[in-house]
């Protein structure tokens, strides 16, 4: 199987994109694929157990129920500016560094950049 790198942006309250990527993350792994999820920018809170509060089917309570063998990752910088230390993130995501991002850019068969919306 290969290994997939999803980027993702934005903000789960303000666009689409970050659905995309928790249904992307999860066909990929039921297919048996490695799948990283790394987040930068506002995409950070795509990880924040604040927002599991939004409700079951809340991108949010989506990350959270992706398959343990999904790795989330937030970007630490973009997380603290936010206010989220690991303590505060769902219990499968942690705070990592561009470093992260770098070897998953590396390592990755394929990587898609969830961005903006046009």
């Amino acid at each position: 199987m290969g290994t997939l790198g999803v980027l993702v942006f934005p903000s789960p309250v303000q666009h689409r994109l970050p659905a995309v990527g928790v249904g992307l993350a999860a066909s990929a792994a039921e297919l048996g694929h490695e799948v990283t999820v790394f987040f930068l920018g506002d995409g950070v809170y795509c990880t924040s157990r604040a927002h599991l509060e939004a409700g079951a089917d809340s991108v949010v309570t989506q990350f959270a129920r992706l398959p343990r063998s999904v790795t989330l990752i937030n970007c630490a910088t973009c997380a603290r500016f936010r206010g989220l230390s690991d303590s505060a993130l769902i219990p499968n995501a942690r705070n990592g560094t561009l470093e992260d991002l770098s070897d998953l850019l590396a390592r990755s068969d394929r990587f898609v950049a969830l961005t903006q919306e046009e």
